[in-house]
């Protein structure tokens, strides 16, 4: 900012402000990572990069998606899809689940990006009942006779969700209490709450590899792939700003288990605060960055109130994990093989998705993993070590 305001040496004042850190972020990825995020838009049409991530996880989980032409749906955008199983091992050659895809926004939707339960997976009798679930998207839909072009954390996003999906399709429990659920919905369920993002979260990994974006990609005009200096720069560009980012996902991890600590006033560094002015001073305290004046975010923040009350640490936790569990594929790409290695991906779908909360977190990790778990991956990657 100082460079932009022509005050690169430093002799006056000048603070970063909070609405100046989206902006000032892509122009920092843009100089010093090369990374023009409205140029990439070009490479990521939307109908191309939602048959190339459907794709990927059939051939990483042994499955096969059918789409339900004749499925009862409640909007025209809305797309089910039967899940299949390929594997030759599992003896399932029947429907595993059903999905839908909902992932354009309008007038009344649900304005944020997740994937809800429609049905539990449970045995009745003899019968299984089919988990279901739907995909919630807003992505940037098509307009005027152009296509729908994606912005890459739109991609990632996309990549992330749909893992979601396939942890509750693949679900393989006895009693619906045991398959795929989170906080939202109005039944009780699912794996422990600081574990819920760790299946997505490792998937969505996949979506930096550059073998992985080569497939993605394809430019709108001439079906080209990203270059690969361009790779290069999203791989470079990925970690940029983690200090601030992380540091903000703290502040608010502290704040949350503050405010569910008791009721206020909450004592924070020795002085007494409302939940207003607690959250705007954690902020800035740890991310060197005062909130606007006389501004609430935690107002609008739905995972305070909607069922994560004292568990939004749980990102960095599911965080840590995943790389971790990532780890074993990355492996593969140092050793010059395909991330896409479907006897890895088999074995992450029977220890990881599939028990789903019928098995501990910790004991799901191990079973994976061959070993106990470690934080080593994470904070390499970030650069903390």
């Amino acid at each position: 900012k100082r460079k932009d305001v022509g005050d690169s040496d430093g002799g006056s004042s000048v603070s970063l402000d909070p609405w100046d850190i989206v902006y000032y972020t892509r122009l920092y990825k843009a100089e010093c990572a090369g990374v023009d995020e409205a140029a990439l838009r070009q490479y990521f049409p939307l109908e191309h990069v939602k048959s190339t991530i459907l794709s990927i996880y059939e051939e990483l989980l042994g499955l096969r998606f059918e789409r339900v032409l004749d499925a009862e749906v409640w909007h025209e955008d809305v797309e089910c899809y039967a899940v299949h199983s390929v594997s030759p091992d599992d003896g399932s050659d029947g429907v595993l689940g059903h999905f839908y895809l909902d992932i354009f926004p309008r007038k009344g939707k649900y304005s944020h990006q997740c994937v809800y339960p429609l049905q539990p997976s449970y045995k009745a009798g003899n019968k299984r009942i089919l988990p279901a679930c739907v995909n919630i998207g807003n992505l940037t839909p098509s307009r005027e006779g152009s296509p729908s072009l994606l912005l890459f954390r739109e991609v990632e996003t996309f990549f992330h969700e749909f893992g979601h999906a396939c942890h509750c399709v693949l679900t393989n429990s006895r009693h619906s209490l045991h398959s795929w659920a989170w906080s939202a919905v109005p039944w009780p369920g699912g794996v422990e709450q600081d574990f819920l993002e760790v299946p997505s979260m490792m998937l969505e990994n996949f979506v930096w590899c550059p073998e992985i974006l080569r497939r993605l990609s394809k430019h709108v005009s001439d079906g080209s792939c990203l270059p690969e200096s361009t790779i290069g720069a999203l791989s470079k560009s990925r970690f940029l700003m983690t200090g601030y980012g992380k540091s903000k996902y703290l502040a608010m991890a502290l704040y949350d288990l503050k405010v569910h600590n008791g009721p206020g006033p909450y004592v924070f560094e020795g002085k007494e605060y409302d939940a207003v002015s607690l959250y705007n001073v954690m902020i800035e305290k740890y991310t060197g960055i005062a909130p606007m004046p006389e501004s609430f975010a935690a107002a609008s923040w739905f995972h305070l109130l909607m069922g994560y009350d004292a568990g939004y640490y749980g990102y960095i936790y599911s965080e840590t994990f995943a790389a971790d569990l990532f780890s074993k594929f990355s492996e593969l790409s140092r050793d010059n093989k395909s991330v896409i290695d479907a006897h890895l991906g088999k074995k992450y779908r029977d220890t990881i998705l599939s028990p789903c909360a019928t098995v501990d977190g910790d004991a799901m990790l191990l079973d994976f993993l061959g070993r106990e778990p470690s934080k080593d991956a994470f904070l390499s990657r970030v650069s903390m070590t």
